[in-house]
């Protein structure tokens, strides 16, 4: 039977960045708890890989969201900004229209839970 193995995706910019992530140290204190999850933490690296790729979209974004809010500014200048960049740029020219439109509806989907 396979091992199971969880990872976590980290697309921020600060922080420590543990190479295992524990259930119960991060949120129980390190208590003995009935499940415990361990992940390994993805962060960007130098690679062109399409996971470091959407990590760099992702703080590309952030960025645009600083300068912009939640528009379609930000969901444009950040879709401009990988293409030229060479990050998920097939992926953002073959499926623009769909990502302007899933980001979008998870702003306004934000939008309605604050």
């Amino acid at each position: 039977m396979p091992k199971p193995e969880l990872y976590i995706i980290y697309t921020g910019n600060k922080g420590r960045k543990p190479e295992t992530i524990s259930l119960s140290q991060e949120f129980f204190d390190g208590a003995d708890i009935d499940i415990e999850i361990k992940a390994r933490g993805i962060y960007e690296s130098d690679t062109a890989d399409i996971i470091n790729q959407y990590i760099i979209f992702c703080k590309v974004f952030d960025g645009q969201r600083k300068l912009y809010g939640m528009t379609d500014q930000t969901v444009k200048e950040t879709i401009r900004i990988c293409k030229d960049r060479n990050i998920l740029k097939e992926y953002l020219i073959s499926r623009e229209k769909e990502v302007v439109t899933i980001m979008m509806s998870l702003f306004y989907a934000n939008s309605i839970s604050e």
